[in-house]
């Protein structure tokens, strides 16, 4: 049985499989190295697929009118009731991508399918309560001097700026003459 805020969705041969996205960014360059940078787990995804026979033509109804519910602009979330959501931990969702009501003829029945994405996912949710890491400054390579604050404004304090050849060469007499 799925239920959604409450509201029970009695599919006939209901399936759901889930698939969760582990997100990883090659670092091997031009090599054939196979080192990943970790860059996260996304939420997952439930799949729901069933039936609706068309003696129960407002269940398809009700179906496609809470995928387009929308709160503030923003697609409805709905507490989400499952064996299946239950094992994994998923207590949020909301609708994306496509809803599907395919018509069977010959068995007088719909084929729906449509997806539930994971909202604030067990990794989302201990990614907030970490605290924020302060931005490392980047410096740039090559022959470079601190920065003086007022000498420049659009650099921030603290920062290196390579010098040109031409400024080289005037740092050197000026200091050659102090």
């Amino acid at each position: 049985m799925l239920t959604l805020n409450g509201t029970q969705l009695p599919l006939k041969n209901l399936r759901l499989s889930v698939r969760q996205q582990l997100a990883g960014q090659d670092m091997s360059g031009q090599t054939s190295a196979t080192d990943q940078a970790e860059t996260g787990s996304k939420g997952k995804i439930l799949t729901v697929r069933g039936v609706v026979p068309f003696t129960k033509s407002q269940l398809l109804t009700n179906l496609f009118s809470m995928a387009e519910a929308q709160e503030e602009g923003a697609r409805l979330i709905y507490r989400i009731s499952n064996q299946t959501a239950a094992a994994l931990k998923i207590r949020q969702v909301k609708f994306q991508g496509a809803v599907r009501a395919d018509e069977q003829d010959s068995l007088r029945q719909w084929s729906v399918s449509f997806e539930l994405i994971e909202h604030l996912s067990v990794p989302e949710r201990v990614e907030q309560r970490q605290p924020e890491q302060p931005a490392a400054q980047q410096k740039v390579q090559g022959v470079s001097t601190p920065v003086t604050p007022g000498a420049n404004d659009d650099v921030p304090p603290g920062t290196e700026v390579e010098l040109s050849f031409i400024q080289n060469i005037l740092k050197g007499l000026d200091n050659y003459l102090a």
